[in-house]
């Protein structure tokens, strides 16, 4: 392999995700995120990427590209999405209702009509018909990043849109989400972009091999009172991953993102028999043992696997810092940081979805900057780089401070756990049960039910693992357990 460090500099990896929202028995998903982020991130990088000869490196889990498939194919539509399209006037109260409560929330849109909306619903005052649209049509406006022209101009009226307004903001939704696949699969034709995955229902891959990993990487980590120990989940959960990868783009990847970037031991030597040569995770890994103390954030060959340690501080500044700041300034703090340094390349890797929400005009003229900047400064795919020296051995961890507590740990993640290894114990050799726990396995449930987010609680991802798993009993034949029925999730 040509080793090109010597003339390129930034590695940048960002990383797309969302869990399963797909309803059991049933063509309906129960959360819009994969659609919405279908108007904005997912769409934004790939359209902005052919405007520039810049090289990326783009990560997809596996559920995310088949709930992404199937919308391009209107195979499927989101609960929200039936809530959006039905006329406002044929609208039950309940339907009303929902619509207030779901959609007049807190989004990247700048709107006195919005406010107003929002305002009126804190103060639990009846809408008319014409606000119960208003407020369909503001909703389906904010998921853009990128509106096409007709939706600018609709956009422009602010207020007293009509039904034929919203019919015609839901067309330009449906062709944006179908161009965006066939955007991503030319650039890797065209060698602009490299392909990588995640596995398929994002699940801590270190936790599934063995969950005493925790204690490993944090000792003073309380696991539930189970023996959690399924590699052989992890080797379906990376195998299903590259397989769609293969349908959708027609690649066998090479590299992928252990989810949260996540790894230990046993994570690399599995990964690496998976036939992955290449993955990611946090310079804090390289903190966490006396061997690799003093390393810096670089490429290296572990247990004889490439392993990139991003620069923590720099990817998190465009995750959480640079939308605080003019697009050119932040692209400037970026490349001056990096031109500075000794090394030959930084690498940079980050949730390539969420944070541009949090950027005015949704991340638009900040990529547009950086991309711009990048194609002059030399990108370069993971497959090009060669690691710079060997590593025996790495402690385990996650790029969330290291450790694997935003996961497992709590009461309530703990509680998780213990319900998921009752059901591996019980389903785990009966086939139709299988793709419900894999699911299950998903990383999310176990975010949303971690203490770490006990003033931000989303009660729908406790719903929906409970769900999966009363579902793998179902399938299999077996009672399912009282407690499926009562929420996880307790306030405070």
């Amino acid at each position: 392999m040509e080793n090109i460090c010597e003339d390129k500099k930034i590695f940048l990896w960002l990383h797309m995700h969302q869990p399963c929202y797909e309803i059991p028995e049933s063509k309906y998903l129960y959360l819009p995120w994969v659609r919405r982020h279908m108007l904005n991130g997912y769409y934004t990088i790939p359209k902005l990427l052919m405007e520039t000869g810049v090289k990326l490196n783009i990560n997809f889990s596996g559920i995310l590209l088949k709930q992404m498939k199937l919308y391009e194919k209107e195979l499927a539509k989101d609960i929200f999405q039936l809530y959006e399209e039905k006329e406002a006037n044929s609208l039950s109260e309940a339907e009303k209702n929902f619509i207030i409560k779901k959609f007049l929330i807190t989004l990247p849109i700048k709107s006195d009509r919005f406010s107003y909306l929002i305002e009126k619903k804190q103060k639990k005052e009846s809408f008319s018909t014409s606000e119960i649209l208003d407020t369909q049509v503001l909703f389906l406006l904010s998921a853009f990043a990128w509106p096409e022209e007709e939706v600018l101009e609709i956009g422009k009226k602010e207020e007293n849109f009509s039904e034929n307004d919203k019919s015609l903001i839901i067309n330009a939704q449906k062709r944006i989400v179908k161009s965006i696949i066939p955007m991503y699969k030319k650039l890797n034709d065209e060698n602009q972009i490299e392909i990588t995955v995640s596995p398929y229902y994002h699940p801590i891959l270190p936790l599934l091999i063995d969950k005493n990993s925790a204690k490993e990487s944090k000792e003073d980590s309380i696991l539930p009172d189970i023996e959690f120990a399924y590699p052989e989940d992890a080797e379906k959960q990376i195998d299903k991953s590259i397989e769609i990868c293969k349908e959708i783009f027609g690649v066998i990847p090479k590299g992928l993102w252990p989810s949260e970037g996540s790894i230990s031991n046993s994570t690399i030597d599995l990964i690496k028999n998976r036939g992955i040569e290449w993955i990611g995770t946090d310079e804090l890994i390289l903190r966490k043992t006396a061997e690799t103390l003093n390393k810096k954030p670089g490429v290296y060959k572990v247990r004889n696997l490439k392993v990139f340690f991003r620069d923590h501080q720099l990817s998190d500044k465009i995750a959480f810092t640079y939308n605080k700041m003019n697009p050119k300034d932040a692209v400037n703090d970026l490349l001056n940081n990096q031109n500075n340094e000794k090394e030959n390349m930084k690498i940079i890797i980050l949730d390539g979805e969420n944070p541009w929400i949090f950027y005015p005009q949704n991340g638009v003229p900040f990529l547009k900057e950086l991309f711009n900047e990048l194609s002059k400064n030399n990108s370069l795919l993971g497959s090009k780089v060669q690691e710079k020296e060997k590593m025996n051995s790495i402690k385990p961890g996650s790029w969330i401070n290291g450790y694997f507590d935003t996961w497992i740990g709590d009461p309530e993640t703990n509680k998780a756990w213990s319900y998921l290894g009752d059901a591996k114990k019980k389903l785990g050799k009966i086939e139709k049960s299988n793709d419900d726990i894999l699911i299950a396995e998903g990383s999310d449930f176990f975010w949303w039910f971690s203490n770490f987010h006990r003033k931000e609680v989303d009660y729908s991802f406790d719903y929906m693992f409970r769900t999966r798993l009363a579902n793998a009993y179902k399938n299999g034949g077996k009672p399912i357990p009282d407690y499926l029925l009562y929420p996880i999730k307790m306030d405070d």
